[in-house]
């Protein structure tokens, strides 16, 4: 059970690894994807209304992926920064970290 945990760690390091590698998250591409979505209606299917409306998704998905991002830093200040650490012991779980 005990090594079954740790293979599903290293798979999840390893998808979080790649998604950074990248730097775009789905919800990054969610935004790029709607933007094409948003010329197509307004373009070339000539529905401006719907084109506007498309087009308003991008800051929604981009402002939902800061959001996710700024909770994922605070919960890792948190971690590192807890009570009865040292600075040289948080400098260590983030080295170890990287």
């Amino acid at each position: 059970m005990l090594e079954e945990q740790r293979d599903q760690e290293e798979r999840t390091e390893r998808v979080a690894e790649g998604a950074e590698s990248t730097g775009m998250s789905p919800l990054s591409w969610a935004a790029i994807g709607s933007i094409g979505l948003s010329w197509y209606y307004f373009f070339a299917r000539d529905d401006k209304q719907m084109g506007l409306f498309v087009g308003l998704w991008p800051p929604t998905f981009l402002a939902l992926g800061s959001y996710f991002k700024i909770n994922e830093i605070q919960e890792e200040v948190e971690r590192i920064s807890r009570p009865g650490s040292t600075i040289r012991d948080a400098v260590q779980d983030v080295m170890r970290n990287r």
